[in-house]
């Protein structure tokens, strides 16, 4: 087999593994009310985008009463919490946030994320804030444009708390201004989320009867005995996920690099260009730079450019 047909095979290999168990299996459960649950834990990455989304498809097609958004994270970029917290208040299913398991935590970027679910939970043992804005490195930012992201962030977390009362808008702000962090039992203290549950069958039997607004209404959950359907991220979600990896962005990036430069230092053999150019793009998508459908877009464009060299 030729080289660029070994090429091709690496770059249909790598399209097919977003085909791969993107469904989770569905039951016929009766009259019993459906929860969906789907679990997004570690920094905050475009995949959380699409991992959502799909999630939200099951819940809609399923009738479910919730979504249960299972959070545990350190945070992330802002551009992409702003997407995700989008995708939660348009969502068409009431959305749970839940920071599980003990220990785990919402901070930054996480703390915006539990604001903006329709109810919120935390398990014991965990905490939420610390949502000052840093640089990409943990760096701090300059003094103009730390004020300007503060107040953006501030105003959000005002609109995202208001119906919570006046000491959760309060303490929303604190963790922005302040970084300040507070753990499970201060924050329902407070009104910044609704309940302590250390498990989900807790948690279900809590949520029943809760009254939430969703949309231009107010709305009932009922959860007790639910149906707990898991949407588990698919292979090539966890494989994209962990190329959100910052360590592994820097690799791939100065391995991509010296590729490109090679095949433009000896032109013809194209290998070295694909690798360079499948490490770059890798490294840009886990930037955060480059959305999933032109990842996949561009590994297409790849492929046919590689049919017309052959």
């Amino acid at each position: 087999m030729g080289r660029l047909n070994w090429v091709r095979l690496v770059i249909l290999v790598l399209l097919a593994w977003g085909w791969l168990g993107t469904a989770a299996p569905l039951y016929a459960q009766g009259d019993l009310p459906v929860v969906v649950t789907v679990r997004l834990e570690g920094p905050l990455n475009p995949i959380w985008q699409e991992t959502l989304k799909r999630a939200m498809r099951t819940a809609e097609e399923r009738g479910a009463e919730a979504l249960i958004l299972e959070l545990d994270t350190p945070g992330g970029q802002i551009d992409v919490m702003n997407r995700l917290i989008q995708q939660i208040r348009n969502s068409p299913v009431p959305v749970v946030v839940y920071v599980s398991p003990a220990g785990a935590m919402a901070a930054s970027a996480g703390a915006m994320l539990t604001l903006a679910g329709h109810a919120a939970a935390m398990a014991p043992e965990t905490s939420i804030g610390a949502a000052s804005p840093v640089g990409g490195q943990g760096e701090d930012i300059g003094e103009t444009m730390e004020s300007k992201v503060k107040e953006i962030l501030k105003a959000s977390a005002r609109g995202l708390t208001l119906r919570r009362g006046e000491s959760a808008v309060r303490l929303a702000e604190e963790m922005i201004e302040n970084a300040r962090a507070v753990s499970a039992s201060e924050a329902v203290e407070n009104g910044l989320v609704d309940l302590v549950a250390p498990d989900l069958p807790t948690l279900l039997r809590k949520l029943d009867g809760l009254s939430i607004e969703f949309g231009d209404s107010q709305r009932t959950l009922r959860t007790a005995g639910a149906v707990v359907v898991e949407v588990p991220l698919t292979f090539m979600e966890q494989v994209l996920v962990v190329l959100a990896n910052p360590n592994l962005v820097f690799l791939l990036l100065s391995i991509g690099v010296q590729a490109i430069l090679i095949e433009l230092s000896s032109p013809g053999g194209w290998v070295a260009g694909f690798i360079g150019a499948v490490c770059v793009t890798l490294a840009v998508f886990g930037l955060g730079i480059l959305p999933v459908n032109w990842f996949g877009i561009i590994f297409l464009v790849m492929a046919f450019i590689l049919f017309v060299l052959d």
